[in-house]
């Protein structure tokens, strides 16, 4: 999952050949294009959705739906992105936006839209673990460090962006624990569990081959796209 910068404007990272570039903190292209500002959300939402829906048609809860699950939740809350560029007036919907007029009613027309994906996909995402019939702890027990590690996995990769070091702290800390705040209220909105635990729901251990995988991915993902990707002509 690749979250926007919270800024916009000519970008020295792009002065010379290439007319895009993709890092963690951004997905920016040289010359000003409404559809490549809306494209990484968009992105996000249709991957989010795809999975939760993916995960409906799973029999049991193992180690690779709880992945799919969580992935599905990480892209989906990055709608909030909507929310926060029209209530700054700045980052990628600012320029999807930018020049229509009137300014304030597609800028709430934005806002609103973001905040009704955002809470949809928690409702929809909290509705969903119920065929497994686990209990708001056992979800919180699997949310939380997924929130943690994600979040120091994307301000990790944030260090090493090319653009500026404010980024850090705005596209880094702010986009991956802001944004992804949301899937620990998800317990909270479960419906009433059962009182009988499902024999579709397995209470996982560690998983060595996962955690390895999450490690050479993540060192991959900060490697990689840490200090970005550029293509030129």
């Amino acid at each position: 999952m690749v979250h926007e910068a919270l800024g916009h404007g000519t970008v020295s990272w792009l002065a010379k050949d290439p007319i895009l570039a993709i890092s963690t903190v951004a997905l920016q292209n040289a010359l000003p294009n409404r559809a490549v500002s809306a494209a990484g959300t968009i992105a996000n939402c249709l991957v989010g959705a795809a999975s939760l829906l993916f995960f409906r048609r799973q029999k049991s809860f193992t180690s690779w739906t709880c992945f799919l699950y969580l992935f599905a939740i990480f892209n989906l809350l990055n709608s909030g992105y909507l929310v926060i560029s029209a209530t700054l007036n700045n980052g990628d919907w600012a320029n999807v936006i930018a020049g229509l007029e009137p300014w304030w009613l597609w800028r709430g027309l934005i806002g609103v839209l973001g905040a009704a994906v955002y809470y949809g996909s928690l409702r929809w995402a909290a509705s969903l673990p119920a065929q497994f019939k686990p209990s708001p702890e056992d979800i919180r027990r699997r949310a939380l460090p997924a929130y943690l590690a994600g979040g120091a996995v994307m301000t990790l990769a944030s260090v090493f962006n090319p653009i500026s070091p404010r980024l850090i702290l705005m596209s880094g800390v702010g986009a991956s624990f802001g944004l992804s705040a949301g899937m620990l209220f998800i317990p909270a909105m479960m419906p009433s569990p059962a009182v009988a635990e499902s024999e579709n729901w397995q209470d996982q251990s560690i998983s060595w081959p996962w955690l390895i995988a999450a490690i050479v991915c993540s060192g991959v993902f900060i490697a990689v796209l840490g200090p970005g990707i550029k293509f030129s002509h």
